[in-house]
């Protein structure tokens, strides 16, 4: 039996043998540019395959993106936090390309936290500023550390024609100021403070700008903590494709 097994093992490598050089005298048989076309033909299969596969994820990327934000750059980073009810922006400017240039200010220089940047999906983006990096306590005058960042944030605000919304916002400590008795003038004078400097310093259109105030009354965390109060105290700068509408005067 063994002697069998041996010889049958033999035969087959000799069969394999056969079979291996008729396939190479085969090839060498043919011409020389028949000879290149034997393996081009499954290489430009397999460049096909590829690019079609490639296609295909490619719109599949795109029509998600333009599902979620519309033309252009989009991004999955969504807040549904707000301060206020913020009107649609609409799709004739991309507010998904607004916040990608200004999250890259802002990590440019790291003025503050990426993440205070939000695209909302309500199409707005809003821009959250700690109010002690802008103020000392119970002040409304601009820190220098202030100004630098308004500076980067307005370079985004001056390469759009948004509607520009600063709000100022408190923790629900007094004031204890005879010049700002309650938490509603400190807030709304920091939000004017910070209105003046992009216009006047940074020369954002004014027509654009407008404040709102709310003091202490919408919270981001709850007043139990140095921390939370800290979060609470802030500058938003909400951009939006149109400001509120107001009654005309009857004069």
């Amino acid at each position: 039996m063994e002697l069998e097994d041996i010889k049958k093992t033999s035969d087959y490598a000799y069969s394999i043998r056969d079979d291996r050089n008729e396939f190479y005298d085969e090839i060498l048989s043919y011409p020389p540019e028949k000879r290149n076309d034997k393996w081009s033909v499954s290489w430009s299969d397999l460049m096909m395959t590829m690019f079609i596969f490639f296609v295909v994820m490619y719109l599949y990327q795109t029509g998600n993106r333009d599902l979620l934000f519309g033309k252009g750059p989009g991004k999955n980073y969504l807040s549904e936090s707000g301060s206020q009810s913020i009107v649609n922006i609409g799709l004739d400017q991309n507010p998904s390309q607004v916040y990608d240039q200004t999250r890259q200010a802002i990590s440019e220089v790291m003025v503050t936290q990426p993440d205070s940047v939000e695209l909302m999906k309500n199409g707005a983006v809003r821009i959250v500023l700690a109010g002690d990096l802008l103020f000392d306590p119970g002040k409304v005058d601009l820190k220098v550390g202030a100004r630098y960042q308004l500076n980067q944030i307005a370079r985004v605000l001056n390469e759009n024609d948004f509607a520009i919304n600063v709000v100022g916002h408190t923790d629900d400590a007094p004031t204890r100021s005879e010049q700002y008795p309650t938490n509603w003038e400190l807030s709304s004078k920091r939000a004017a403070m910070v209105a003046r400097y992009l216009t006047e310093v940074t020369k954002v259109d004014e027509k654009r700008v407008f404040i709102s105030a709310y003091s202490y009354h919408q919270p981001v965390r709850s007043n139990d903590t140095a921390y939370n109060r800290a979060l609470n105290r802030r500058v938003e700068i909400i951009l939006t494709k149109q400001q509120p509408p107001y009654a005309p005067s009857n004069n």
